[in-house]
């Protein structure tokens, strides 16, 4: 197999353990709130960008229905509110709950310990190697997300 393939295969099973480990995280973290993985990010969007329903469905790459549906949920389990934009009356301003907060705050800590505490294993040569790593996957995944009108409009071997 090429380095590209095998490359791919790295980044698609780590994201795809990461997601999973995190979602069987979460009833331990919260365990009187059935909260799902989406419903996560759309805290935590609002709560460290304020994004907007259409920016979350983007950032998350899903339909704005699903966004719509996931703050249904959110808001009948009282963790964010629709309130009038303050500049805009067409639009809608999503706001946390004193609750919602404190569960994105909350889950994010215990993310960050949990992972804190496996790296504890890692020696420091091993640290500073996988925080490069992690700069330049990042950087990759930007790359990726800002050329992708240019792959969507040039399809794989054309």
């Amino acid at each position: 197999m090429s380095d590209r393939v095998d490359d791919s295969q790295l980044i698609f099973s780590g994201t795809t353990h990461y997601r999973r480990w995190h979602t069987q995280l979460i009833p331990s973290i919260v365990p009187d709130v059935d909260i799902s993985y989406q419903q996560l990010n759309v805290l935590y969007l609002v709560r460290t960008s304020g994004s907007s329903m259409a920016e979350m469905a983007r950032m998350l790459g899903v339909a704005p229905t699903v966004i719509t549906g996931l703050v249904d949920r959110l808001e009948a389990r009282g963790l964010i509110r629709r309130e009038a934009h303050p500049s805009d009356r067409r639009r809608i301003h999503l706001v946390l709950t004193e609750r919602g907060n404190e569960i994105s705050i909350q889950v994010e800590d215990a993310i960050a310990s949990s992972i804190e505490g496996q790296l504890q294993r890692f020696s420091s040569t091993e640290r500073e190697q996988l925080r490069t790593g992690l700069e330049l996957f990042e950087r990759l995944m930007i790359d990726l997300e800002a050329n992708i009108s240019q792959e969507i409009a040039t399809p794989p071997g054309s």
